[in-house]
């Protein structure tokens, strides 16, 4: 996951979305539960790439985020408040679909 998250950060947009891409994969793909340090990380790059420009960027990491939900238990909760803020900042995109993953 960690490579994934190195490619998420990436200067380059199309580095950036193949990171979002594997990282969606990896966590589509988990069976096992993330752990606290692997939340906090997963949060920390989430509320980085949400404010890139590049819509499929951005949707594809609310994509990620909702899958991680499901696997991150009662980690998340630490991190609510701090992603509540960055994900209805994206309810504002001029793009449909990033607005969908959003919601």
């Amino acid at each position: 996951m960690e490579e994934a998250l190195e490619l998420a950060r990436a200067k380059d947009t199309k580095e950036r979305m193949a990171g979002v891409e594997r990282l969606h994969q990896l966590l589509e793909a988990s069976r096992k539960s993330m752990s606290s340090s692997e939340v906090t990380s997963l949060v920390d790059v989430c509320l980085d790439v949400l404010k890139d420009n590049n819509f499929r960027v951005s949707q594809g990491v609310l994509h990620a985020l909702a899958l991680a939900t499901v696997l991150s238990g009662e980690h998340l909760k630490l991190h609510f408040n701090t992603l509540v803020h960055a994900v209805v900042e994206r309810l504002g995109d001029a793009k449909q679909l990033v607005r969908d993953a959003s919601r």
